[in-house]
């Protein structure tokens, strides 16, 4: 059977940033405890915690916060649902807020802490201009 575990990772710079990357992997397993030591041998085989430099010369050290979540994934041909999480909030929160929340993700220049290495087709990346 499939599995989609979500990770929840962080990265910290050592200039201060802090990213949190919410990421879902699909595993065949056995069973839901099975799903996620698959997920956790996966971080360790990729080397997912790790510590390493960033394109201006600063250690970047990642870890994982949680193994948040596990879902058996269904298939009826056409569609595959992969991942799906019900968060319970306050009736009165407008709606806008609820899409903003769903719709945050990071541009590409406050994404460039992360970066091990220069793009070749951007040779300027680590001009503030960007």
């Amino acid at each position: 059977m499939k599995y989609s575990v979500k990770i929840i990772i962080k990265h910290a710079v050592e200039s201060g940033e802090v990213f949190l990357e919410e990421s879902i992997i699909m595993v065949d397993a056995a069973s839901f405890d099975d799903a996620y030591f698959k997920a956790e041998q996966y971080v360790k085989d990729n080397e997912i915690c790790s510590s390493y430099e960033n394109i201006y010369g600063k250690r970047v050290q990642s870890e994982v916060v949680s193994y948040a979540d596990c879902f058996s994934v269904y298939d009826d041909e056409d569609v595959i649902e992969v991942y799906s999480s019900i968060i319970k909030c306050s009736k009165d929160l407008p709606e806008d807020a609820i899409v903003k929340y769903f719709e945050k993700s990071s541009s590409r220049k406050e994404l460039l802490p992360l970066r091990r290495y220069l793009d070749s087709e951007q040779p300027d990346e680590t001009n503030d201009d960007i």
